[in-house]
């Protein structure tokens, strides 16, 4: 089982989208909370799904379904350390631009776990 790594802009993420839910109905954001953390169980389970996005492919975007729409995972695979890193998690209905959307986290956080562990 790959280890999957959330970069702090994907923990936010989780934040956000579940307090914009809950303002309407908690177990509402509970179930999408649920559907979270199923698709990220999926990514551990199978690191390599999801389709690669657009002019970056070493990026991928896994679909996670929930209610009429659902929920975009963007990680990155990094094989030798057995790790995906997700960079962000977006409702599908949110605009981004594919070409840089995660970029920043994804350089910070591949630079925390390609640095060999000192003693």
């Amino acid at each position: 089982m790959s280890h999957i790594k959330l970069s702090a802009t994907a923990r936010h993420d989780i934040k956000r989208l579940y307090e914009f839910l809950a303002q309407f109905e908690i177990t509402v954001a509970d179930n999408g909370n649920d559907a979270l953390i199923a698709g990220l169980e999926y990514l551990q389970t199978h690191p390599n799904s999801g389709t690669p996005v657009e002019d970056r492919p070493h990026v991928r975007k896994s679909i996670v379904a929930f209610g009429a729409s659902g929920y975009l995972i963007f990680h990155k695979r990094f094989e030798r350390i057995d790790t995906n890193l997700v960079a962000r998690i977006i409702h599908q209905k949110e605009w981004y631009d594919a070409q840089t959307i995660g970029f920043a986290e994804e350089k910070v956080e591949a630079r925390k776990l390609m640095k060999p562990a000192t003693r």
